[in-house]
């Protein structure tokens, strides 16, 4: 009884994923909010880009194969919603459903990596690098999403082989390894941040100083990816925030989904508060 007493009474901590993943929900609620309802939205736009490179770097480095159904139906309705509001034109898919698509895929970009060693992560890295100007169009943030998730990928497998050259001294092939996993993961971290910094560019046209700003926002955010580990976050909220965070860092997805339905539904409904 005294073990449950005290097991129930041991303070939640907050993860380093939790931190990450609330930088990009508020990324996100900024970005939409100056989309859907600011006129002059350079800014909210800088702020928003930070959001997909998180996002996406996560469903690369996670490991569950499992493809949850409301990302599919979320991803169609929330796709819908945005074609309404553009008068039934064409819109790229939702970011749920390229999520999807990635979850389903990297396995067998795992398992591709690994039998084709350098070959394959050249190939991989050109072919996005080569589709980025037309993928736009065919799935939201088109192959800029699947570099960070492809650099996600990477990471992890960096983790688990320094994790494994940890215990006792690594032989030549366990220290070659992990050497070749580090090299891939910072190559692909840098392409990845100088083609989502230039499609993003091409989008929007940033003044010189938004872009500026938004260069250094990216690089921060790569760093921080470089430096990711899985495991309790040294820096802690207050006690009463812990919840919070953690909350959002446990449903990111769903949240994102109820925030961009909602400011979808208020402009359509609304029309005089669009921006």
């Amino acid at each position: 009884m005294l073990d449950a007493a005290s097991s129930t009474s041991t303070p939640q901590t907050v993860d380093a994923t939790d931190w990450l993943k609330t930088v990009a929900i508020i990324s996100t609620a900024v970005g939409h909010f100056g989309f859907f309802f600011i006129d002059q939205e350079d800014w909210y736009s800088v702020v928003g880009r930070l959001a997909a490179p998180i996002l996406f770097f996560f469903l690369g480095y996670g490991q569950t194969r499992a493809v949850p159904l409301y990302w599919i139906w979320l991803g169609v309705l929330l796709t819908l919603l945005e074609s309404w509001n553009a008068d039934w034109r064409w819109v790229a898919p939702n970011i749920l459903l390229s999520f999807a698509l990635i979850r389903i895929a990297r396995p067998h970009v795992q398992i591709l990596l690994q039998r084709g060693g350098w070959a394959a992560f050249i190939l991989l890295v050109c072919a996005l690098v080569a589709v980025a100007p037309l993928s736009q169009r065919i799935a939201d943030y088109g192959s800029e999403g699947w570099l960070w998730a492809l650099f996600g990928l990477c990471q992890r497998r960096y983790v688990e082989e320094q994790s494994a050259g940890g215990v006792g001294t690594p032989s030549p092939s366990e220290h070659g390894m992990m050497e070749t996993a580090n090299l891939m993961r910072l190559l692909l971290c840098l392409v990845a941040a100088v083609v989502y910094v230039w499609q993003e560019q091409k989008e929007f046209s940033f003044p010189q100083v938004h872009l500026a700003v938004f260069v250094v926002i990216i690089c921060a955010a790569s760093i921080s990816l470089c430096s990711f580990r899985r495991g309790p976050s040294f820096i802690q909220p207050p006690r009463m925030m812990v919840g919070l965070v953690r909350f959002i860092g446990r449903h990111t997805l769903e949240i994102y989904a109820v925030q961009l339905a909602a400011s979808e539904l208020i402009i359509k409904l609304v029309p005089g508060l669009a921006a």
